[in-house]
């Protein structure tokens, strides 16, 4: 049977992002934490990645997710409408943008 784990990062005042759309504030830490233990461990174990259309364009170029992201997996995009253009993929990471259902 699969494991479906959800990751998500608020602070006890219910802090997401800035007006903005910043997560700098949550996020001091992200480098440390890529390469502690539980980092590396939840790196390797994740097999898919399921983010909203506001977390994916918070790149400016979407091209950056491809040997840039922390998780190099298929990722799901929740959204209404896909994007234009088709974000860059490798072998590991693609991307599915899901607009129904």
């Amino acid at each position: 049977m699969s494991k479906v784990i959800l990751g998500f990062t608020i602070s006890l005042d219910g802090f997401i992002n800035d007006r903005n759309g910043s997560i700098d504030v949550l996020y001091p830490d992200l480098l440390d934490w890529q390469e502690s233990e539980m980092g590396k461990e939840s790196i390797q174990d994740t097999g898919a990645v399921v983010m909203g259309r506001n977390t994916f364009n918070m790149s400016e170029d979407p091209d950056w997710f491809a040997g840039n992201y922390e998780y190099q997996v298929p990722i799901f995009v929740l959204t209404h409408h896909a994007p234009k253009k088709h974000p860059k993929e490798t072998e590991q990471l693609t991307f599915t943008f899901v607009t129904d259902g």
